[in-house]
């Protein structure tokens, strides 16, 4: 598992990125595990896996932490 931050999501095409050390992997709102797609946002921190997407690797089974973990 990876972690990191969602810095850019466009709610109304459902996908967005999520930052790791300066790299940047993209990801689609049905991912998420936890949570509904009114509740994505920028700043958010979330685990997740990597697996191979059309255009290059993509994360998977996003696990989005509480928000006392993302405000740290």
């Amino acid at each position: 598992m990876f972690t990191g931050k969602i810095i850019r999501f466009n709610n109304d095409r459902g996908f967005g990125f999520i930052n790791n050390d300066g790299e940047d992997i993209f990801f689609f709102a049905d991912s998420v595990l936890n949570r509904d797609d009114y509740y994505i946002k920028n700043g958010l921190t979330v685990s997740y896996e990597v697996a191979p997407g059309y255009k290059g690797p993509q994360a998977v089974n996003i696990s989005i932490k509480d928000e006392e973990e993302s405000a740290e």
